[in-house]
C-alpha cells in the first residue's frame, strides 16, 4: 500500500512535468513548421512566376510554329512542353498545376495528365505524331496507367522505346550496365482516331515483343471507330502521376510518391481552370488553390496558370524527421527529469509520512514547505493530543460529580429500607430529593456544555444588552440584601445581536459566581463599555484572589483550583465554562484577573456594524 501511494504521488509530479514540456514541444514544433512553410511559401510564388513565365514562351513559340505553318501542329506542340512544365509543384506535397490559354477566336488550350508522341522510324526521323489521352482515361485510369509505366520504365522517367538499329541503341549497347530491354526491338503498337495536325485521340497502346507477344500498355474509354493504327518505334509516354528515378545501392528505383493525392491535386488545379474558363466568380474552392496570370475580359484572351498544393502538408512532411527525434529526445529528457524530481520529492514525503504515522515528524528535512507542514503537523497533534487529555479529564471530572451524590443516594435508599423512625425517614427523603435535584442541574448544565462545546445553532436576534442584565439583576436583590452586598452597576444602552437566552445564562453564571465569593459586606461592580466595535462586560468582586496559576484554566469544566470554589460552596464546576463556550460561539472572548482585594472577570461580544455610541433605539 505505501509503495502504491508512492507511484501515485510520482504520478502525480510526473505526468504535470510531461504534459508541461509536450506543450513546450508542440509550441516550438508549431512555430517551426510555421517557419518552414513561410519558406515554402515563398518557393511556391516563385515557382508560379517561372511557370507564368515558362507559359508565355511556350506562347511565343507556339505563335512563331503558327506563322511557320504548323497549323494544328503548333497547338499539340504547345501541349506536350505545357503538360511537361505541369510538374513544378509535385515536389512540395504532391501538388498539382494546370495551364491554360485562349486566344480571341476563343480556341482553348489545356495541360494534360498523360501525353506522348513517337515516330515510326526513329528520333526524330519522319513525321512527330502526338499522343493524347485524357478524354479516355478516368482517375482509375490515370492511376492505372502511371503505375504500368513505374513498373516498366528503364533508364528514363518516361515510357521510352528505341528502334535496335538506331544511335540509342548503339550508344547504350557501349555501357555494359545499361539494360538494352528499351531497345531490344520492341515498338508500340497505337489505336485510335486520327485528329488534325498528326495527333492521335488514343484508344488503346499495345506493346509487340521481338518473338510477336503483345502486352496491352493501356486502354481507354474514347468512344468512336477507330481510324487510325501506327506501329511507332520511338515513343515516349510520360504522366504527372510518376515519380522520380533515384539510385540506391547502384540501382534505380522509384521514388516515394502518393499517386491519389497527386492525382487530387492536379484534378483540383484543372478545375480551377475549368472554372475561369466559365467566368465563375468563386474560382479557388480549397485552401491552398490558387490562379496567376494574364486575362483581358475585353478580348477574352488569357494565358493562365492554377496550381493546388498544401505547403502546411509539406511542411509538416520536411520537418517530420525533427518531430520524430525530437520527440524521443524530449521524452527521454522528460522521463529522466520527472523521475529524478519525483524521487527527490516523494523520498522526503514518504519520510514524513512514515514520521506521521509514528506520531511526530522532524521540521529540518531538505525540503522547506515539508517542514512547514511537519510544524503544521506536530502543532495539529499537540492540539489533538491536548483535546483528548481535556476530553478525558472532563470525563473524569463528569464522573466523580455524579459519584457523590449517587453514594449519597444509596447510603439513605439503603436506611430507608430499614425500620426507622418517621422523622428520620422524612430527613433521608429530603436529602435523597436535594441530591437528586442537584443531579439534574449538573446533568443540565453538561448537556448545555456539550451543545455549545459541538457548536449548537444560536437563536440571534436584537436586544438590548443592558436591560438584559438589569432582569437577570432583579431576582439576585434578596441574596444581595441577605449577604449584605453593596452592589455598584454602570450599564448605559447598548444594542446588539445575540441569543438571548445564551447571554441571560451567561450573565447570571458571572453574577452568581461574583455573589458566591464575594464575603458579607464587601462589593460588586458592573460595568458595560464600547470599546472599538465590542461590548465590554466587567464583573468584580470582592474577596480572596486566585493564585496566578490557576487562572488560565478557570474557564475549564469543573475546575476548582482551591477550597473556596469547591462543591461545598454549592457550584457545579460548569458556569464559567459555559460562560466561554456561550461567549465563543458569538464570536468573543474572555478573560479574568485579580485586583488588589478582589476579582474581575471580563467578556466582549461583537457589536453590529451599524451600532452608533450612546442611547440606541431597540426595534
Amino acid at each position: 500500500m505505501e509503495k502504491l501511494r508512492a507511484y501515485r504521488l510520482r504520478r502525480r509530479i510526473a505526468v504535470p512535468l510531461m504534459l508541461a514540456f509536450s506543450v513546450l514541444w508542440l509550441g516550438t514544433m508549431a512555430l517551426l513548421t510555421a517557419s518552414t512553410q513561410d519558406r515554402l511559401d515563398i518557393t511556391v510564388q516563385r515557382i508560379y512566376k517561372d511557370a507564368r513565365d515558362d507559359l508565355e514562351e511556350q506562347w511565343s513559340y507556339y505563335e512563331a510554329n503558327l506563322e511557320n505553318g504548323l497549323g494544328a501542329e503548333a497547338e499539340h506542340i504547345m501541349v506536350d512542353n505545357l503538360s511537361s512544365s505541369s510538374l513544378a509543384l509535385t515536389d512540395i506535397a504532391e501538388g498539382g498545376m494546370a495551364f491554360v490559354t485562349r486566344d480571341e477566336e476563343n480556341h482553348v488550350i489545356q495541360s494534360q495528365l498523360a501525353w506522348g508522341y513517337g515516330h515510326e522510324a526513329d528520333v526524330d526521323m519522319g513525321q512527330r505524331w502526338h499522343l493524347r489521352f485524357d478524354n479516355g482515361l478516368d482517375d482509375a485510369g490515370q492511376l492505372e496507367l502511371a503505375q504500368w509505366i513505374m513498373e516498366h520504365r528503364l533508364q528514363h522517367w518516361s515510357y521510352t522505346l528505341y528502334p535496335p538499329d538506331g544511335w540509342f541503341a548503339e550508344d547504350a549497347a557501349k555501357d555494359p550496365d545499361w539494360d538494352l530491354s528499351n531497345c531490344d526491338g520492341r515498338y508500340a503498337r497505337i489505336t485510335g482516331i486520327e485528329l488534325p495536325g498528326y495527333a492521335i485521340e488514343v484508344q488503346k497502346v499495345e506493346i509487340v515483343h521481338p518473338d510477336g507477344i503483345t502486352e496491352t500498355m493501356v486502354e481507354t474509354t474514347t468512344p468512336g471507330e477507330p481510324t487510325i493504327t501506327l506501329d511507332l518505334h520511338y515513343v515516349k509516354i510520360s504522366s504527372v502521376l510518376l515519380p522520380g528515378l533515384s539510385y540506391s545501392g547502384g540501382e534505380l528505383e522509384n521514388s516515394p510518391v502518393d499517386m491519389e493525392l497527386r492525382l487530387k491535386n492536379f484534378r483540383e488545379a484543372q478545375a480551377i481552370v475549368s472554372r475561369e474558363l466559365a467566368d465563375e466568380d468563386r474560382v479557388v474552392q480549397t485552401r491552398g488553390g490558387e490562379i496567376t496570370g494574364m486575362s483581358n475580359g475585353s478580348t477574352g484572351t488569357m494565358r493562365m496558370v492554377a496550381g493546388q498544393c498544401s505547403t502546411l502538408t509539406a511542411a509538416i512532411e520536411e520537418e517530420q524527421f525533427l518531430y520524430i527525434s525530437t520527440f524521443l529526445l524530449t521524452a527521454a529528457v522528460v522521463l529522466l527529469l520527472s523521475g529524478h524530481l519525483s524521487r527527490k520529492v516523494t523520498s522526503p514525503v514518504e519520510e514524513l509520512s512514515q514520521q506521521a504515522a509514528a506520531g511526530h515528524c522532524r521540521v529540518d528535512g531538505p525540503i522547506t514547505e515539508l517542514n512547514a507542514l511537519a510544524v503544521s503537523f506536530n502543532q495539529a497533534q499537540d492540539q489533538l493530543a491536548g483535546q483528548l487529555r481535556r476530553e478525558r479529564e472532563f470525563t473524569r471530572a463528569a464522573a466523580h460529580e455524579l459519584k457523590t451524590p449517587l453514594a449519597v443516594l444509596r447510603t439513605h435508599a439503603e436506611a430507608l429500607r430499614e425500620d426507622i423512625l418517621p422523622e428520620k425517614r422524612e430527613q433521608y427523603l429530603g436529602i435523597v430529593l436535594e441530591e437528586c435535584d442537584r443531579m439534574a442541574e449538573l446533568v443540565g448544565r453538561l448537556l448545555e456544555f456539550s451543545r455549545l462545546e459541538s457548536g449548537a445553532t444560536l437563536h440571534r436576534e436584537p436586544l438590548e444588552f443592558a436591560g438584559l442584565i438589569r432582569e437577570v439583576l432583579e431576582p439576585l436583590e434578596l441574596q444581595l440584601e441577605q449577604k449584605q452586598i453593596r452592589l455598584t452597576a454602570d450599564l448605559p444602552e447598548l444594542p446588539l445581536t445575540g441569543d438571548r437566552e445564551r447571554l441571560r445564562e451567561v450573565v447570571g453564571n458571572l453574577l452568581s459566581n461574583a455573589l458566591r465569593h464575594c464575603p458579607t459586606g464587601g462589593e460588586i461592580r458592573l460595568a458595560l463599555t464600547r470599546e472599538a466595535g465590542w461590548a465590554c462586560l466587567s464583573v468584580c468582586n470582592d474577596g480572596l484572589p486566585i493564585p496566578a496559576e490557576d487562572l488560565p484554566h478557570l474557564w475549564e469544566p469543573f475546575f476548582r483550583g482551591d477550597r473556596s470554589r469547591s462543591r461545598e460552596s454549592g457550584g457545579t464546576g460548569l458556569g464559567l465554562a459555559i460562560v466561554h463556550a456561550a461567549v465563543t460561539a458569538h464570536g468573543g472572548s474572555c478573560s479574568v484577573e485579580n485586583l488588589g482585594q478582589g476579582v474581575c472577570f471580563r467578556i466582549r461580544l461583537p457589536l453590529d456594524p451599524d451600532s452608533t455610541s450612546g442611547t440606541a433605539e431597540h426595534t
